[in-house]
């Protein structure tokens, strides 16, 4: 099969290990080639390789830190490549908590996010920056040692980096060139406990000096024993003080499946780490001394189902945006702005969405061709006049580079333009 270069996973073995999505880009930038790429070359003639290609849609690079089958064999192809050994790339993920902890689709981030302050420690520290495993959970929401709410978008032009693409150099924004490794004004400071996560923290250090996955069912069966345990000496009140007497029954099962909000959920008001729970108990130590007297915090509440829907209500609600004027929104936009779900719009107003989601699909498409329109001119008239304003021969990137900051137009909009442009003069 291909080999690939060598490249070391960074801070491996802490809790500030580099997340394999990370590590993918680093690695395929090493390459000269993007993540799809560098993927589809390591996959070539292995018996799989119609799966990976399949898992190569929609946002994938980002959930490849998920405990399930495919970032398994991801992680298992680029391992056999020999750019870094399994023994750590298997630490760069979440895999280690499956089969123990439920598959819930809530649970990891989809979506690349940073610290600045620690992108530039990481400049200096090791030559280079990554992204650290902790922020792709999604109830992390700001830095563990910087206390700063965690970026996902460039601070400079709100550009989110794109997935298929990778990130050749997560300092530096992809889209403009802005430095995203400097703290701003616009940075906020977080220093509520639950925004820093400190139990998920600590989970993540577990993962990445554990020899081993988390065994199936240990968390029912730490709940059944301290359960049995109570009930024998009677004194299953003070048990269910802390943990309420359904959730101590309902988890004591040993089919009940726990994802990971429930585990975090059991730890704090049994007042031991996750991965103590997960693994059982058996060494069970106090990790949040308040947690006996202090109520859950509000990430890790269970969510309550919303009440009943007012049809005749949210049809005035929806009229509204039917006879706006202004751009219209999309509908998980208008559902989000009204409180209920794209399903809940499309049950109870079925016309008056299909009337809105035409509408807005007639303005996009307008607006598509306008931006066409718009980069076909911009780049006819650039290329007319381009040897007027430069000494230099015509060059794509630089032709790019200044229509971007000219018009403000999507970045594949000027460059497919652009080729098409050059290649109609040619000929």
């Amino acid at each position: 099969m291909p080999r690939l270069l060598p490249l070391p996973l960074a801070a491996a073995h802490t809790r500030d290990v580099e997340a394999f999505p990370s590590y993918l880009c680093r690695l395929a930038m090493a390459h000269g080639l993007t993540p799809g790429q560098l993927i589809k070359h390591a996959a070539r003639g292995d018996a799989r390789e119609t799966t990976f290609l399949a898992a190569l849609r929609g946002p994938w690079l980002a959930t490849l830190v998920r405990p399930n089958e495919t970032t398994a064999a991801v992680i298992e192809l680029i391992a056999r490549s020999g750019a870094e050994s399994i023994f750590v790339l298997q630490r760069s993920n979440f895999g280690f908590l499956h089969p123990a902890v439920a598959r819930t689709p809530r649970g990891f981030s989809s979506a690349f996010r940073w610290c600045p302050a620690c992108l530039r420690e990481q400049l200096l520290d090791w030559g280079h920056s990554y992204l650290k495993l902790s922020w792709f959970v999604e109830q992390v929401r700001a830095c563990h040692e910087h206390h700063l709410a965690l970026r996902s978008a460039c601070p400079h032009c709100g550009h989110v980096p794109k997935f298929p693409r990778g990130w050749a150099t997560f300092e530096i924004c992809e889209f403009c060139d802005g430095r995203l490794d400097k703290v701003l004004s616009s940075d906020v400071l977080m220093s509520d406990p639950d925004d820093t996560a400190p139990d998920l923290i600590a989970l993540v250090d577990e993962i990445a000096t554990a020899s081993d996955p988390f065994p199936a069912g240990a968390a029912n069966n730490c709940v059944a024993e301290m359960l049995d345990r109570a009930w024998r000496s009677e004194r299953e009140g003070d048990l269910w003080n802390k943990l309420p007497r359904d959730e101590c029954l309902r988890y004591a099962c040993d089919d009940e499946p726990i994802s990971l909000a429930v585990a975090r959920r059991l730890a704090y008001r049994l007042e031991m780490p996750i991965a103590e729970l997960l693994r059982g108990g058996a060494n069970a130590r106090l990790s949040f001394n308040f947690a006996a007297s202090c109520p859950l915090p509000k990430s890790m509440c269970s969510a309550h189902r919303a009440g009943l829907i007012n049809s005749a209500a949210l049809v005035r609600q929806l009229r509204v945006y039917l006879e706006d004027d202004g751009t219209p929104p999309s509908l998980r936009e208008i559902a989000r702005r009204i409180g209920v779900s794209v399903g809940a719009l499309r049950h109870h107003a079925p016309a008056i969405v299909k009337r809105l989601a035409d509408s807005r699909r007639s303005h996009l498409q307008t607006t598509r061709r306008a931006k066409k329109q718009a980069a076909q001119v911009a780049v006819r008239n650039s290329v007319r006049h381009w040897s007027k304003l430069h000494p230099s021969p015509i060059a794509r990137k630089s032709l790019l580079k200044s229509l971007m900051k000219e018009t403000g137009l999507p970045k594949e909009l000027l460059r497919k333009t652009i080729r098409q442009e050059l290649k109609d003069q040619v000929a």
